[in-house]
């Protein structure tokens, strides 16, 4: 008897299981969307070498030697000066040429700048002194404008070294280096609708709507500062373009490490960082 109240005890329970159904299954979650960045490697750096300009040693006492050139006329003052190291640069307007004739003079040594200082100047041309391709010797260290406007921010740098006669050579860096070379190192990626330029190791989100993400390039932005520690760095752009136009979008800034040695400038130790920072 109790075996029997038992069996029907448990057909109860299996009929109301029966009557309830199964238990809801849960629904499946949607599977999470793979959000994989390409491969990441080091940026490497670009070098190329120095647009050289010989420079003539002032001596007012002979100025027909092959050696030294005259001093044609003086403005009122230097546009900016480094008196520690006996050395200034000016500008005046040119005679016969619309364009700014500006100069450097380094105790007796002088090289010509023609047709390349721009003026106004958002900042004023900037000089220093010290061994920068530690060679044991001093270089003299300029930079300035050559083009500004909207969108336009063109700095040139220039290392000077002076010789025993008083001759110097003035190695400016090329604009090939950061307006052809840089660009090779940029690259751009779109991954689940959003954009990101790349540069080496580092990479920064940006609206890419409408932009070409094949037209990579450095735009018309270069400058130049010095290190706290001394040596030189300098800064740029990342752009784009829209599809329909050449004009490029600015979407990133960029910095590199200067050197410079025996001729050549290098860039590297490559940084990015996002346009809106």
């Amino acid at each position: 008897m109790r075996r029997f109240y038992r069996l029907g005890s448990l057909f109860l329970v299996l009929l109301l299981l029966t009557a309830c159904g199964a238990p809801p299954e849960e629904p499946e979650e949607p599977p999470e969307e793979v959000f994989a960045l390409p491969e990441l490697g080091p940026a490497g750096s670009v070098s190329a070498r120095a647009i050289r300009t010989t420079g003539s040693a002032i001596n007012i006492t002979h100025p027909t030697s092959t050696n030294s050139i005259q001093r044609e006329y003086v403005p009122p003052s230097p546009i900016a000066e480094l008196p520690e190291a006996d050395a200034a640069f000016y500008a005046v307007d040119s005679p016969d040429s619309q364009e700014p004739r500006a100069w450097l003079e380094w105790g007796d040594s002088l090289v010509k700048y023609d047709g390349s200082f721009a003026a106004p100047q958002p900042v004023s041309p900037r000089l220093w002194c010290f061994d920068v391709d530690s060679d044991g010797k001093d270089e003299l260290i300029l930079v300035f404008f050559t083009g500004t406007g909207t969108g336009v921010s063109i700095e040139e740098l220039h290392v000077v070294k002076r010789f025993p006669d008083h001759s110097c050579i003035d190695y400016a860096l090329p604009q090939s280096l950061w307006q052809e070379e840089v660009p090779k190192l940029f690259d751009t990626a779109e991954i689940n609708g959003r954009t990101f330029a790349i540069l080496g190791h580092e990479l920064t989100e940006f609206d890419g709507e409408g932009l070409d993400l094949d037209t990579v390039s450095s735009g018309l932005i270069a400058g130049f500062s010095i290190e706290e520690w001394g040596g030189l760095r300098f800064r740029g752009a990342f752009c784009l373009s829209p599809p329909d136009s050449a004009v490029p979008r600015y979407v990133a800034y960029t910095s590199a490490e200067v050197l410079y040695r025996n001729g050549v400038f290098t860039l590297h130790d490559f940084h990015l960082y996002s346009y809106d920072q």
